[in-house]
């Protein structure tokens, strides 16, 4: 029996995914106090490919699904053959990603899958709904206000809708592409801004909210594009960037640092221990109940790994791509 896994072999900056390649590895042994699982789902997210840009997992993969293959002495959570969400809090320490077939860990990072939730959309589990969790829980943004968001057609961006419309928070969304405004509408979006069709997006936040402008703003796409989400927000109020599709720098003008707006990072992964089972008890019954709906895409086995790559990259993609096998 084999363990498939992509792994980072070396890295040229100029082409980080030329360094990877299909390898085979031992398949773990259960040790005391863990669990082996094979997994068999894997989503493609946007910070995956920026953990193999950025040469940080030697063994891509943020997320996924998979089934109990063994647990060790002393393992009393779930059992052989149990659909679980493997948390690789500890194992991406390591350099360990999902983006291969079997992993060790320790049985508190194991969740069981109910069953009302299915297994492609457990695979999604974490990344985008916890993010979309955790931002509109630290922005605090009252019922009936505006809350702002960039690359609102990504599968992070209509679950964003999806759960502000559910806590009463109106959504203005901007999208690149004019096709998606009564996509968006149909999920619920209140407003969309197309910015290939030159809106002003500041005017229109103006228009759409008298005057007041959003409460807050969340920002995937940084480089100069957040200068026109800070200017966007009311004085005073918090912009989160938690993506860097335009750039890794951000643009900010001085005038809205005077407003008293607010711009940091946002990242999961920072201070996650400390809200693990918040995030897994609070989402999870978003998910059971659909107000969080995961999107998933077109599906390549594990060998197609480079083909799965390119397909996340596309524009108009659709669903998350998910790497099985």
């Amino acid at each position: 029996m084999s363990n498939r896994a992509v792994e980072q072999q070396n890295f040229d900056a100029k082409d980080p995914f030329a360094g990877l390649a299909l390898v085979t590895k031992p398949v773990p042994k259960a040790e005391p106090g863990r669990v082996v699982v094979r997994i068999t789902l894997r989503p493609v997210n946007p910070t995956d490919l920026l953990s193999i840009s950025s040469n940080t997992l030697r063994i891509p993969g943020s997320e996924g699904f998979g089934i109990v293959h063994e647990v060790g002495e002393g393992v009393t959570t779930v059992v052989k053959g149990q659909r679980v969400v493997p948390f690789l809090v500890e194992e991406r320490l390591k350099g360990e990603g999902s983006w291969q077939q079997y992993i060790s860990l320790r049985q508190e990072f194991v969740w069981p899958v109910p069953d009302s939730i299915s297994d492609v959309a457990a695979a999604q589990f974490i990344v985008n709904p916890w993010t979309v969790y955790g931002m509109l829980t630290d922005l605090k943004v009252p019922k009936g206000e505006y809350v702002l968001q960039t690359a609102a057609g990504s599968v992070l961006g209509r679950q964003f809708i999806q759960l502000a419309k559910h806590w009463g928070i109106k959504t203005i969304n901007i999208v690149r592409r004019a096709e998606q405004k009564e996509e968006l509408k149909a999920l619920g979006a209140d407003e969309v801004i197309s910015t290939d069709e030159e809106e002003d997006v500041t005017t229109r936040v103006k228009e759409i909210t008298g005057g007041k402008l959003a409460y807050a703003a969340v920002d995937a796409v940084a480089g100069t594009f957040t200068k026109q989400v800070a200017a966007s927000v009311r004085d005073g109020g918090q912009v989160f960037i938690y993506g860097v599709l335009g750039g890794y720098d951000a643009i900010v003008g001085v005038g809205d640092l005077f407003r008293g707006v607010h711009v940091a990072a946002w990242s999961l992964f920072n201070g996650l221990t400390e809200r693990f089972r918040e995030y897994i008890d609070e989402v999870s019954k978003l998910m059971e109940a659909k107000i969080i709906v995961p999107i998933a895409g077109e599906t390549y086995d594990l060998a197609d790994f480079q083909l799965a790559i390119k397909k996340s990259t596309e524009v108009a993609r659709g669903g998350k791509v998910i790497l099985t096998g």
